[in-house]
């Protein structure tokens, strides 16, 4: 490839004296560069207007124009010039206002010809530098300027992919601001925090991300329920192990971020994670590395991490639950999910993607009446989008509205419940609720020999949700009690 060499730079010499204006002249000539003249402030004023030059080498007494007011007058033309006095009266003054004036350098007469060759050499080098960073100012503005517009345009396309997902369901503002935060977050490799109560959607959310981020094609999704899985077993189901690392660790296993690698990795109520483990969890979110259980070789994974919670962060951090430094790492970007009740316009529309979805397996599509939607209408939904889908579920196989108007009865807080369900728990716990839900839960831990995981599925609740409500209100299992069916 060629090289366009660079025209060399003009010089403009302004003198009245033809000896000077010849030798410098000829000194510039020689060393290459394109040398003109004028013998007079006002014919280099008029030469810059029709043609313009690089460097200007100013004589300061000069008749007419004076040589300072001709600087100023040429810096108004071609403020780019670079100028460099010559004079045969030097001052404090002059000198002063030539630095007002930027001007280059300040020889003295008589003129050496060496330090005037050096001081118009580095008066080009300076322009040069000066016109070549101004050319990459210009481009980095166009590439910055590129970049937000595709920046743009991907947000839209992703907003458009949000906007026509059938499992996304909702036309209020609140869920407006949900789209438009997928969209914007969904292209980057930042730690998400989803936050929302019970049923929200925060599964979908997640789901989503990982999908219109590209990183499906380059990796699994590997969701991790961590207050379902036992505490002894969760950092070996989380990082691996080695063959021996423990009893019963008889083969090598890889962990769920090792299988997620490349992909996504989604970790369902994070603020039910021991605080054990929640040490190892920050290094691996931070540095993106790991070691198995057993073994002192690094790991190394491009892994998205996002996590969920419904669980109060803030107040857990205060008593020590929850390790700061990871709340703040994992809410590097936060979605807020709103609950049902207060979006209720997006009640109608939920409803009908629900009929569609499960009445088309169920090869019907029953309607709603007017009264029946009313009365869901004034439900508070405690169990939010979940609880909808299971409400229309069971009437997308009965047809019978009152499959609906049962359910809603039965989430009042003083009716317990053997099936699954809207939860009592989600109610409001004012001193008087407070009490009937305290007596509720003992009376179900009661009923199955205090199995909390069947006594959640009784209640409608999640397991986390009741094991911290036990341990809110200080229950305690009876002396000499053994646990039905494990935990």
């Amino acid at each position: 490839m060629r090289m366009t060499k660079e025209p060399s730079p003009s010089v403009l010499v302004i003198d009245d004296e033809p000896v000077v204006r010849e030798s410098v002249s000829r000194m510039l000539y020689e060393l290459g560069f394109c040398p003109m003249a004028a013998d007079s402030g006002e014919q280099a004023l008029e030469m810059a207007i029709q043609t313009g030059y690089d460097i200007a080498l100013v004589d300061l007494s000069m008749p007419g124009l004076p040589g300072l007011e001709t600087i100023r007058r040429l810096k108004a033309v071609r403020p780019d010039t670079e100028v460099v006095i010559m004079t045969g009266y030097p001052s404090l003054e002059t000198s002063l206002a030539a630095l007002d004036e930027h001007v280059f350098a300040y020889l003295c007469k008589p003129l050496h010809m060496k330090a005037l060759a050096r001081s118009v050499r580095s008066a080009a080098e300076h322009q040069r530098l000066v016109r070549q960073n101004r050319e990459l100012v210009r481009e980095l503005e166009t590439e910055r300027n590129l970049l937000k517009k595709q920046v743009l345009e991907d947000r839209q396309v992703f907003e458009r992919h949000v906007a026509t997902r059938p499992d996304f369901v909702g036309e209020s503002k609140a869920m407006a601001n949900v789209r438009l935060q997928i969209a914007e977050v969904a292209s980057s490799d930042m730690t998400v925090l989803i936050r929302g109560e019970s049923g929200t959607g925060k599964d979908v959310v997640a789901r989503l991300i990982a999908e219109i981020s590209g990183r499906n094609a380059t990796g699994a999704f590997v969701k991790i329920n961590c207050p379902a899985i036992p505490e002894t077993l969760l950092e070996s189901d989380l990082f691996g192990h080695e063959a021996g690392a423990f009893t019963g660790a008889d083969r090598r296993k890889p962990g769920r971020f090792e299988l997620a690698a490349g992909g996504t990795v989604f970790l369902d109520e994070i603020a039910e994670i021991p605080t054990t483990l929640q040490a190892k969890l920050l290094q691996v979110i931070e540095h993106k590395q790991f070691c198995r259980l057993g073994d002192t070789k690094t790991i190394h994974i491009d892994t998205r991490i996002l996590a969920a919670t419904n669980a109060p962060v803030e107040d857990m951090i205060a008593t020590r639950q929850f390790r700061a430094d990871l709340f703040h790492r994992l809410n590097d970007y936060c979605i807020v999910l709103p609950p049902l009740r207060t979006r209720m316009e997006d009640v109608p529309p939920l409803i009908d993607h629900f009929i569609a979805k499960h009445g088309a397996v169920l090869h019907r599509t029953p309607e709603i009446s007017a009264r029946t939607m009313s009365a869901m209408m004034g439900y508070t939904w405690p169990g939010n989008v979940r609880e909808l889908e299971a409400v229309i579920r069971r009437f997308a196989l009965t047809g019978d509205e009152e499959t609906i108007l049962a359910a809603i009865g039965k989430a009042e807080p003083r009716r317990v419940v053997a099936v699954p369900g809207p939860s009592p728990l989600a109610r409001p716990a004012g001193s008087s609720l407070r009490a009937r839900e305290v007596k509720i839960i003992s009376e179900v831990l009661a009923q199955t020999g205090w199995n909390r995981r069947r006594a959640a599925e009784l209640l409608g609740t999640t397991y986390s949700t009741l094991r911290r409500k036990i341990q809110v209100y200080g229950l305690k299992k009876p002396a000499g009690l053994e646990t039905s069916g494990g935990d």
